[in-house]
């Protein structure tokens, strides 16, 4: 399995967490910031691109990020609809 494929598996399980998620990627109006998921972290760099990696805490007690992946919003928003669309999970139009 891919790590985007992961990422969509284990942070879009239900209506509530798509939603969050997909307001936050698809705001024009949060230019930057994270938005922090069970596994992942998607970093919003701007309003047209996004670091999605995941993030654990080590045995040293730092915090290890794992092969970051580089997104445009576009793709982001495409690749989180198709997933969910699969899974049976209700579309909301959240592009603002």
């Amino acid at each position: 399995m891919d790590i985007m494929e992961h990422f969509l598996r284990v942070e879009l399980q239900n209506q509530v967490a798509y939603t969050e998620m997909l307001q936050f990627v698809a705001s024009l109006y949060i230019r930057s910031g994270e938005f922090e998921g069970e596994e992942y972290v998607i970093r919003k760099l701007d309003h047209l691109n996004f670091i999605i990696a995941r993030e654990y805490i080590g045995l040293d007690g730092e915090r290890d990020i794992s092969r970051p992946i580089v997104i445009s919003r576009q793709a982001l928003i495409a690749k989180i609809n198709k997933h969910v669309r699969a899974r049976g999970i209700a579309l909301i139009n959240a592009c603002v």
